[in-house]
């Protein structure tokens, strides 16, 4: 091939390598701003959102915590707080865990998860811990479970302890950035297991 254009397929070669390199330098960050758009995000093994919660984290069960991920929390968060409710039949909230004080970095807790951040008190027996839903009525109950990125810890009164689920959502309500939600249901029957 005559020399000059040995040098001009050369440089047409170099210039192709360079725009897919600019190509995929650019698909690289579009892919990383897709991801920052995406939804501050809670799942769980003990079920999808609008379906049924696990019999194993039931009264008619193990009774365990469920496990939970989540992802895309808000810029600026320093901690979450999480709680577990539900609304009985007179319409008041229930809550059957509480739980605050957890890191920034943690994304997730494991089944019967203990040791990461500070419980409060569930409704039921008013002790800290993760209290398994043990509806004693009729018909489906809905169970949500929210985790809430905040700017800051929560100030909360120094003469209340434990904590209850009423105080936290309180002491949250102008730090939190933002929350994710997942919606479960469970039925029992009257010989104690869930309806299929």
């Amino acid at each position: 091939m005559h020399p000059v254009r040995s040098i001009f397929a050369l440089g047409v070669l170099a210039g192709l390598g360079g725009a897919s390199s600019a190509d995929k330098g650019s698909n690289s960050t579009n892919q990383v701003l897709n991801r920052s758009r995406q939804p501050f995000t809670l799942t769980s093994d003990a079920g999808v959102d609008g379906g049924t919660l696990s019999a194993s984290c039931t009264c008619d069960d193990s009774g365990a915590s469920p496990a939970l991920s989540w992802w895309n929390a808000p810029a600026g968060t320093k901690e979450f707080a999480l709680m577990m409710t539900t609304r009985p039949g007179d319409g008041t909230i229930k809550w059957n865990w509480v739980l605050y004080s957890i890191p920034a970095f943690i994304a997730g807790l494991p089944k019967n998860s203990t040791g990461v951040g500070l419980p409060g008190a569930n409704s039921r027996r008013s002790n800290r811990a993760y209290e398994p839903p043990c509806s004693q009525g009729p018909g489906p109950k809905l169970y949500t479970l929210t985790v809430y990125a905040l700017s800051d810890s929560p100030k909360l009164p120094v003469q209340v302890s434990p904590v209850t689920g009423e105080v936290l959502t309180q002491a949250i309500s102008s730090i939190t950035l933002g929350s994710a939600s997942l919606n479960l249901s469970y039925t029992r029957l009257l010989s104690g297991r869930t309806a299929k």
